[in-house]
């Protein structure tokens, strides 16, 4: 019975993560091992039958032995799924958990400071304040949520964007603004580079916005000191083309081809800067595809990254 219960604990492992039957280790090891006992039988009655033609039993041999071969590749892969899947499930949790330990803290610290202060006359303004403060935590826990819903949207296929009228020259100078106290903090620039007087755009503001927030906050992130990030836009055919261009810490090139898969960080980010989730990308890579756009980079390992996406107008 133990037995039976873990091998339907692996045939839901399979299903959860979709992988097909021929990709799921206990079917195929239930394969090979019919394979086996078949082989065997054939090779002893070919053995018996053929034994004044040893080419016709040597090539059924060699038959059986890549069939063999390629069920045991295919049996290595399906564990390896498996086990990514394992790795990413606990990255998650663990993401999870380090993004919302630091704005219930705040919100905490918050309320046991409104409790002191609203006990004495004067701390009406001092209130307000902190009252601001709660609010500006709790729109972040609302955000850090809505990621992780579109997260799950995205792996079952069911991302739906909205269809609004708004301008992109605009929502690109909104973003830029609110990240212009930690671009200074972190001493760096940013310029901007725009083409005025280009349509409006027709799709998800606030998820197109998304994107440009990615775009921007890795540019900041992952820049050194005293560097300038330009952040441009501008007409390309019957799209809207926008980049940010940084002078950061750049992507290996052994890395890059995975800069777009969830929770990926590149390993000379992780020594440059401990703060991130690896999912900016993933979730902006799917907007914008969504949106029928196109996304990309360019990136040199210690001179910097071009990120890029194109928008249908």
């Amino acid at each position: 019975m133990a037995g039976d219960s873990r091998g339907y604990y692996f045939f839901k492992e399979c299903r959860s993560v979709r992988l097909g039957l021929w990709q799921c280790p206990p079917f195929l090891f239930m394969v090979i091992g019919l394979v086996t006992i078949i082989a065997m039988i054939l090779t002893y009655v070919i053995a018996t039958r053929y034994t004044e033609e040893p080419e016709v039993a040597a090539l059924i041999v060699i038959v059986e032995t890549i069939f063999l071969f390629v069920l045991g590749h295919l049996i290595i892969a399906g564990f390896n799924r498996l086990a990514e899947a394992h790795r990413m499930k606990s990255e998650f949790i663990s993401i999870v958990s380090h993004q919302l330990r630091s704005p219930l803290s705040i919100f905490k610290w918050t309320i046991d400071m409104l409790e002191r202060v609203s006990a004495r006359p004067d701390g009406r303004e001092e209130s307000r304040s902190f009252l601001w403060t709660l609010r500006d935590t709790t729109e972040y826990m609302i955000r850090l949520v809505n990621t992780f819903l579109d997260i799950s949207r995205i792996e079952v296929g069911m991302l739906i964007l909205k269809h609004e009228r708004f301008s992109l020259e605009g929502l690109i100078r909104y973003v830029v603004k609110n990240f212009e106290t930690y671009a200074r903090a972190s001493n760096v620039a940013i310029e901007l580079d725009i083409e005025s007087g280009l349509s409006e755009l027709v799709g998800d503001r606030d998820r197109i916005m998304m994107v440009i927030q990615s775009f921007v906050d890795n540019a900041i992130r992952y820049s050194m000191r005293g560097g300038t990030i330009r952040v441009a836009m501008k007409r390309q055919g019957s799209a809207i083309y926008m980049e940010v261009r940084d002078q950061g810490v750049g992507i290996p090139a052994s890395q890059q081809e995975f800069i777009f898969q969830k929770f990926f960080r590149a390993e000379n980010s992780k020594r440059f800067q401990t703060e991130g989730t690896g999912i900016g990308l993933y979730l902006a890579k799917a907007i914008v595809e969504a949106a029928g756009g196109a996304i990309g980079f360019e990136s040199e390992e210690g001179r910097g990254s071009i990120f890029w996406c194109t928008l249908p107008l």
